[in-house]
C-alpha cells in the first residue's frame, strides 16, 4: 500500500524576493534564537532554503517600500494544504482577489453570529457573559471538530486519534447550536461499539481502524476501558432531549466486528446499541459488586490490574441508568424500565455499603481488596471524582453528599481550581500506573485537572448550592486571568486541560489549551445547571441554581425551533427555588415546547416555596 503525501503552501498575493522555511535559520544560530529579534529580520533577504523535515515555519519577503500619506497596500497570504500544488492554482488565484477574500471573512462571521445566537445570556458577571455568549461554545465547536486529533499537545494523527470517550462528550457542547453534526458525530462512535456492548477506545475518523487500550506496558491489565460505553448513554440521551428525535432511536448501525471480507457480523438499532451498553456494565462486575475497571475508566493514568474496581463507572453507570429509565418510560418500554430499577438499587447499595469512607467516597479497590483514595493510603487519600459523581448518580444520600462536597472543598479546592485528588504520588509505582510518572501536582497526579471541576459544579447545584458553584465556576474563568497570563501562560478565552497544583513549583500554569471536555462540561454546568436551562423530552426545564446576591438574569434559548426570551428574577436573594412560572402571560406549571418557530416570553420568579 503506496502512502499519499501532501504538499504544504504558503503564497501571496504580491511579488517576494526571498523565502524560508526552517525555523532555526530564521531565529538565528544560537539554538531556536529569540523571537524578540529574529537573526533573519537583520538580514536584507531571507536565505531561500527549502526544509524538507525539522521544525518548520513559513515566512515570506516582501518589499513593499515606503507607504506616502494616505496610501495603502494589501498583502494577502494563504497557507493550505493539496495533493499537487497544480490542483490548488484555481484557489490561490481566487484569494489573490481583495474582494473574494471580503466574502470568505463575512461567510465565516456568519457562520458564527447564527451558531452563537442559539443561546445568549446576561447575568450580573461581564466575564460569565462572554464565556458562555461567545468563547465557550465556539471551543466546543472547535473541540467537536477536532477532539484530540490535531492537536499540539496530544499525539493526535496517528496516534490517538479520535477518543470514543472524549468525542461523546464533546458533542454535548454543540447540542443546541449544532444538533445534526451531533448526531453525525454519535453515528461514527457506534460504529466502533462491539457486540457485548463495550467500546473501542479511539479511531482514526479517515479509515474507521479502531483500537483498545494501549497496555504494552502493563501487560498485567486489560485492554478495555470499562467507561467508553457509557458516555454513550449520556451523549445520546442528551441529543433527544434537545431535538426529541425518537426515530433516531429505530435506526440501523453496525457493531465493530467484521467477517474476512470486511462486513460487519451484527448490527442494531440506536435502542439496541444502548441496552447492549448497560448489560455490558451490569455484567462486569467485580468481588464487591461494583464494575470493573478494565485497563482504565476516565483518569487514564490509575492503571490498576485485573480485578480492580471503579467508583467513577459505577456513578457514571448509576447516571446511565437513571437516563435509560427515563427514556424508556417516555418510549412505552415499562419493563426494561422496571428492570434497570433493579439494577440501579442494588448498584446504589452496593456503593454505599463498600465505598463510603467516612467522610468521601473511595475512588478505586485494587485487584485485592485494597481501596485507593482512602484515609488508609499514604498517596492519593480523596479522588474528586468519586465524589462529585456520587451525586451525580443520586447514589449518595443528602447526608453524605454534603459530607463528601465538603470534603472536596477541605482538601482539593485552590484559588485555581479544583485538584484531581491528594496527596500527589511521588516516584514511580508500577502498581498504580501511568499516575506517578507525572511529578507531583502535574495533570492527573495532583494536578488541577479541569475536567473534573465542572461535575463538583453540577453536584452542588443539585445541593442548591449557588454560590458554592459559582466560585468554581468564576476559579476556572480563563477570561479572570487577563491579570495573570505570566503565570497562567494560556489564552484568556479557553479552558486549558490542566493546571498545575499547589504541590507543583509553577502552581497556576495553564496547560494543553483548545481540544479538552473541559470545555463541554463547563459549558453545560454554566447554562444547563447554574442558570438552569435544560431541555427535556417534553418540556424546557427552568432551575436555577445562582448566587444568592444576583438579582436575576436573561437568556434567549433557541429550543426546537422557537425563540424563548427568559427573564429570571430574585427578588428574596435565595440560590435556588423557583416559585411562579408566566409564559407569554399566562402562569404555567412547566415551560411546554412549542415547535412553531415563533417568540415566547417566559418570565421566571426565584424564591422559597410556600
Amino acid at each position: 500500500m503506496t502512502k499519499e503525501f501532501k504538499v504544504n503552501y504558503f503564497t501571496s498575493n504580491l511579488p517576494i524576493s526571498s523565502f524560508e522555511t526552517d525555523r532555526k535559520i530564521f531565529l538565528g544560530d544560537n539554538e531556536y534564537g529569540t523571537f524578540a529579534s529574529p537573526l533573519s529580520l537583520q538580514q536584507a533577504e531571507l536565505s531561500s532554503f527549502e526544509a524538507l523535515r525539522g521544525d518548520n515555519i513559513s515566512a515570506l519577503m516582501h518589499h513593499l517600500g515606503v507607504l506616502q500619506p494616505g496610501e495603502s497596500k494589501r498583502l494577502i497570504t494563504q497557507l493550505g494544504q493539496t495533493e499537487n500544488i497544480k490542483k490548488a492554482l484555481p484557489d490561490i488565484a481566487k484569494y489573490r482577489d481583495g474582494k473574494q477574500v471580503e466574502q470568505a471573512l463575512q461567510k465565516i462571521a456568519d457562520f458564527w453570529n447564527e451558531y452563537l445566537s442559539k443561546q445568549q445570556v446576561k447575568t450580573p458577571d461581564a466575564s460569565m457573559n462572554s464565556m458562555i455568549n461567545v468563547h465557550n461554545p465556539r471551543q466546543c465547536y472547535i473541540t467537536k471538530n477536532w477532539s484530540r486529533y490535531l492537536s499540539l499537545y496530544q499525539l493526535g494523527f496517528g496516534g490517538r486519534g479520535i477518543g470514543f470517550r472524549d468525542s461523546s462528550q464533546d458533542m454535548m457542547g454543540i447540542l443546541a447550536n449544532r444538533p445534526e453534526e451531533a448526531k453525525s458525530l454519535i453515528r461514527m462512535l457506534m460504529h466502533v461499539q462491539k457486540r457485548n456492548g463495550s467500546a473501542m477506545h479511539q479511531l482514526n475518523p479517515l479509515t474507521m481502524v479502531a483500537t483498545e487500550g494501549d497496555s504494552r506496558e502493563f501487560e498485567d491489565r486489560p485492554k478495555y476501558y470499562g467507561d467508553d460505553h457509557l458516555w454513550l448513554i449520556l451523549a445520546i440521551t442528551a441529543y433527544l432531549k434537545e431535538t426529541n428525535d425518537q426515530d433516531f432511536l429505530a435506526e440501523v448501525i453496525p457493531y465493530y466486528e467484521k467477517d474476512k471480507n470486511e462486513k460487519p457480523l451484527e448490527s442494531g438499532t440506536v435502542l439496541d446499541h444502548l441496552i447492549r451498553a448497560i448489560e455490558f456494565t451490569q455484567n462486569d462486575l467485580g468481588k464487591h459488586g461494583l464494575p470493573l475497571l478494565g485497563f482504565a475508566d476516565w483518569n487514564d493514568t490509575v492503571n490498576l490490574p485485573t480485578g480492580a474496581e471503579s467508583l467513577f463507572i459505577a456513578n457514571q453507570y448509576g447516571w446511565a441508568l437513571l437516563e435509560m429509565i427515563e427514556l424508556l418510560k417516555y418510549v412505552g418500554d415499562d419493563q426494561t424500565a422496571a428492570k434497570y430499577e433493579k439494577y440501579y438499587a442494588q448498584m446504589k447499595k452496593n456503593v454505599n455499603d463498600q465505598a463510603w469512607d467516612g467522610e468521601w467516597y473511595v475512588r478505586y479497590f485494587d485487584h485485592d481488596g485494597s481501596p485507593l483514595g482512602s484515609k488508609q493510603n499514604k498517596q492519593g487519600q480523596i479522588y474528586i471524582n468519586a465524589q462529585s459523581w456520587a451525586v451525580l448518580s443520586g447514589f449518595a444520600s443528602r447526608e453524605r453528599a454534603v459530607k463528601a462536597l465538603a470534603s472536596v472543598n477541605k482538601r482539593l479546592n485552590t484559588k485555581n481550581g479544583i485538584k484531581i485528588s491528594a496527596p500527589a504520588f511521588n516516584g514511580f509505582d508500577h502498581t498504580k500506573g501511568g499516575i506517578t510518572t507525572y511529578p507531583p501536582g502535574a495533570k492527573e497526579n495532583g494536578g488541577i485537572f479541569l475536567h473534573t471541576n465542572p461535575w463538583v459544579m453540577i453536584a452542588e447545584t443539585m445541593l442548591g448550592n449557588g454560590d458554592r458553584a459559582y466560585e468554581y465556576y468564576s476559579q476556572i474563568n480563563p477570561a479572570t486571568k487577563n491579570d495573570k497570563m505570566e503565570e497562567f501562560e494560556c489564552e484568556p478565552y479557553s479552558y486549558p486541560q490542566n493546571i498545575l497544583g499547589d504541590e507543583h513549583p509553577q502552581f497556576g500554569l495553564g496547560r494543553n489549551s483548545w481540544l479538552s471536555g473541559t470545555s463541554a462540561w463547563t459549558y453545560q454546568a454554566a447554562t444547563k445547571y447554574i442558570l438552569g436551562i435544560r431541555p427535556e423530552y417534553a418540556s424546557l426545564t427552568i432551575d436555577p441554581c445562582i448566587p444568592k446576591e444576583w438579582p436575576g438574569f436573561s437568556v434567549v434559548r433557541v429550543f426546537r425551533g422557537a425563540t424563548y426570551n427568559i427573564y429570571v428574577s430574585n427578588p428574596e436573594q435565595v440560590s435556588k427555588g423557583v416559585k411562579e412560572i408566566k409564559v407569554d402571560g399566562s402562569i404555567m406549571a412547566k415551560v411546554p415546547v412549542f415547535n412553531d418557530s415563533g417568540v415566547h416570553k417566559v418570565e421566571i420568579i426565584m424564591g422559597r416555596s410556600s
